[in-house]
């Protein structure tokens, strides 16, 4: 009896492509604590120009900080985001939720 080599061979390849998407899934990226970050607009919101300030624990206390360094800036616009990081491509933060609730 021969030894069928292309079936097993195509069977190995089939699984080491299967545990490479099992291994590089989505829920593994969320490992650390959820975290809010603060981006005060001091130049105007479309200016790319911004103050950014991290790890607030809640979305309440990133924008009583947003509300009050704003209000130094001349009421200037403001964001909170969540789970922030930067985008090299973009060159900028990307964050999974955006919020500007008053």
């Amino acid at each position: 009896m021969k030894f069928p080599v292309v079936p097993v061979f195509i069977l190995i390849l089939f699984s080491c492509v299967v545990s490479a998407i099992w291994f590089i899934s989505p829920a593994d990226k969320d490992t650390g604590p959820k975290t809010w970050s603060a981006f005060i607009y001091n130049h105007g919101y479309n200016s790319g120009k911004y103050k950014k300030t991290d790890n607030f624990d809640s979305y309440d206390a990133c924008s009583d900080f947003a509300r009050e360094q704003s209000a130094v800036y001349d009421d200037a616009p403001w964001e909170c985001g969540s789970m922030c990081q930067f985008e090299s491509r973009k060159q900028g933060f990307q964050c999974e939720e955006m919020k500007n609730e008053h």
